[in-house]
């Protein structure tokens, strides 16, 4: 209050009120007096500030900067972030580490960064080096990483497994090897992409993590088993994965599960203990080995998809992508048994074409309690070779699918309360599968509230592009939709479209 009734205060000023500045004392207090010398500024920033500065700045330029001021020459020195990057001036890369490194007089390290340089085995006695200067402070945040082009894999040093300080590890082709304890007592971010360790590694890791709570794997390989049986761990990321010959994931007190990227058939897992999870997000595809038969391929991926479904049928926000969307297309034509979902949030990735149309009808048919659906339009459909057998099947009418399967959506149309649909550009709205969707959930759901459809807009030498034809095309699709009923009277709709 005391701070609404001073602006108040300072609203209401009026030309009147004002002093007259005539009367006023000509002479300043002498605290107020100009200084005979210039000030010099910087100089007298706190370390702090400077530190705070240094950290937006790429090192070589927080080096530069000694030329603002005296006090500057030497205050790089100290700084606690130590960011390499090695596409910043290649050529002189270690060099530049050694001189820095050796300059450095900072007691603790809060990021110490060594990302896209060429690494080989020669260099290996330097790279040690580096990382024991670290290792020899308490250091918050290392990211290792060397660049693709490196021949070889570096070989993380034991004396890495023992860092007390250590709170976020990120890792690149780097290899793993279990000499002695992981002792990491504040690590809670784990990030290994593109590196080799065993399920005897994972294990150590887990057990010598005991406030763990994100990790992340991106094409890793020599993992059997992922066991995480910690309490701590609540996310779980995998994106890009060539396990050799995996298994299993157990994970009993995991909240959430990420699954992203390409992966083979071959290198995908099956989920055991997953049963705390409260959002999986399933944004994934499979590559096939070539010369096998389409008929294996199409059974190797539908029983894969629903077998993820099964162990997810509790889970309540389930984000699901383009391909497994066409697989569960597959499940839906076919008339295949289907569990339910106690899904309450589902959030789909795709263009609504007839290829994910019947997979969509599957998610929104065995959703039990769905009260949110948010529909992320795609560019462009994903047909696969797996509907070569199938193909007539999918040869429907669009304005009939669903409501010729009315009888199935009982479990929707009284739960479900707001739809958001997300396009990127005009075009994501031209599917007319996507119109009979639209037009089938504001005709069903009986306690709908709001249907919100936006759009982003390309840009144009940073401005959106707001032409005639885009414009039009928006314009459509409003119109289309404004003319669909609505069970449900409280229903509103919302177009939100980055006009200013």
């Amino acid at each position: 209050m005391a701070e609404s009734s001073v602006h108040g205060a300072i609203l209401r000023e009026s030309s009147g009120d004002r002093p007259n500045r005539t009367t006023q004392n000509p002479h300043p207090p002498p605290s107020l007096k100009r200084s005979s010398s210039p000030r010099d500024f910087l100089s007298s920033l706190p370390d702090a500030a400077i530190h705070r500065i240094f950290s937006f700045l790429p090192l070589r330029d927080a080096v530069k900067t000694g030329v603002l001021s005296k006090r500057w020459r030497s205050t790089w020195t100290t700084t606690t972030d130590l960011v390499f990057d090695g596409q910043i001036g290649t050529l002189g890369f270690p060099s530049l580490v050694d001189s820095v490194l050796s300059q450095c007089t900072s007691p603790t390290v809060k990021k110490f960064h060594l990302t896209d340089f060429r690494y080989d085995e020669p260099d290996r006695p330097k790279v040690d080096l580096w990382l024991r200067f670290v290792a020899g402070r308490p250091v918050e945040e290392l990211h290792l990483r060397p660049s693709f082009f490196s021949p070889v894999k570096y070989e993380l040093p034991q004396f890495l497994y023992s860092l007390s300080w250590l709170g976020r590890l990120e890792v690149s082709l780097c290899c793993f090897s279990l000499g002695g304890i992981i002792r990491w007592p504040c690590l809670k971010t784990l990030v290994i992409e593109y590196s080799e360790f065993s399920d005897d590694i994972l294990e150590g890791i887990f057990s010598g993590s005991p406030v763990l709570e994100s990790v992340q794997f991106r094409g890793c390989k020599g993992v059997k088993n992922i066991i995480i049986d910690s309490t701590s761990v609540k996310e779980l990321v995998l994106n890009d994965h060539w396990f050799s010959n995996p298994d299993r994931i157990w994970a009993p007190h995991l909240q959430s599960l990420r699954v992203l990227g390409r992966w083979y058939h071959d290198s995908m897992f099956r989920l055991d203990d997953v049963s705390s999870l409260v959002e999986a997000e399933l944004v994934f595809s499979i590559r096939i080995r070539t010369g096998t038969l389409v008929s294996d391929k199409k059974r190797m991926c539908c029983d894969l998809v629903k077998g993820f479904f099964e162990k997810l049928h509790g889970v309540p926000t389930i984000t699901v992508g383009g391909w497994c969307l066409q697989i569960l297309s597959l499940l839906e034509l076919e008339g295949l048994p289907s569990p339910f979902f106690k899904c309450q949030n589902l959030i789909l990735h795709g263009p609504v074409s007839q290829w994910d149309f019947p997979g969509i009808a599957y998610l929104l048919k065995n959703s039990q309690c769905l009260e949110k659906l948010d529909i992320v339009l795609t560019d462009l459909p994903l047909q696969l070779d797996l509907f070569e057998e199938s193909a007539e099947r999918f040869n429907f009418d669009e304005g009939d699918f669903l409501p010729s399967r009315k009888e199935n959506f009982d479990f929707l149309v009284k739960h479900l309360k707001r739809v958001e649909i997300i396009g990127f550009g005009a075009n994501s709205f031209g599917s007319k599968h996507l119109f009979a969707l639209i037009k089938f959930l504001l005709g069903e759901a009986l306690v709908l509230e709001k249907l919100i459809i936006k759009t982003e807009l390309p840009t144009c030498k940073g401005q959106k592009c707001h032409d005639a034809a885009v414009l039009s095309k928006l314009l459509g699709t409003s119109r289309n939709v404004l003319r669909y009923q609505r069970a449900s009277k409280n229903a509103e709709v919302i177009f939100d479209y980055p006009f200013e």
